[in-house]
């Protein structure tokens, strides 16, 4: 290297460090602002929508429920990703017998760029149902987790949880899409930001 060009990859080296130490933080908004407590979080199915089970392809619906809950409450506020134990999830009405939940697991949120969304991540979660197939079992594991969808935050009326991904499953399934519309409820304006 010359010497000359010493100074130039001191200071795109000095760039690239900084940039690498830096952590976009995440934290909940409900109304422009910004939450330093916890945050209960309740969703039901958008109106007119089903939660489905398929295959993976999407294409054979194993089972459809249009009545389903999520609630949890924060319990990090700020950082990386925010984080809600699950504490109520509930499936009705379902095409196939009812599904037990067995653990409903943790749910954390990650900002996306500066958006005022979140990438949702879901761990821990375990259910089961008796089904034309035999029982079957779903999870997602405890760590990492799956990426299950998007919260969509918004600066007036009610945030959407868009979930779309595909679940580990035993049983005749290996795996299934799951995929559900929720609209968060309880909470006007509920956003993502830093």
């Amino acid at each position: 290297m010359k010497l000359k060009s010493l100074p130039c990859a001191v200071v795109a080296l000095s760039m690239l460090l900084a940039f690498a130490g830096t952590a976009s933080a995440t934290t909940l908004e409900v109304k422009g602002v910004k939450q330093t407590g916890a945050v209960t979080l309740k969703a039901t199915l958008k109106a007119g929508n089903s939660m489905l089970l398929a295959d993976t392809s999407g294409s054979f619906a194993i089972n459809t429920c249009t009545a389903s809950t999520i609630e949890g409450t924060t319990t990090t506020v700020t950082g990386a990703t925010v984080t809600a134990p699950v504490k109520v999830l509930t499936f009705g009405t379902c095409s196939e017998a009812p599904i037990t939940i067995d653990t409903a697991g943790t749910l954390t949120i990650e900002r996306i760029g500066t958006t005022t969304n979140g990438t949702v991540n879901w761990s821990g979660l375990k259910w089961t149902w008796p089904s034309a197939f035999g029982v079957v079992t779903c999870t997602t594991p405890a760590s990492p987790g799956t990426d299950i969808g998007i919260l969509s935050g918004v600066a007036a009326g009610q945030a959407t949880l868009e979930i779309n991904t595909v679940i580990i499953c035993g049983g005749m399934f290996t795996s299934m899409r799951w995929t559900a519309t929720y609209t968060v409820t309880g909470l006007e304006g509920l956003a993502v930001t830093s």
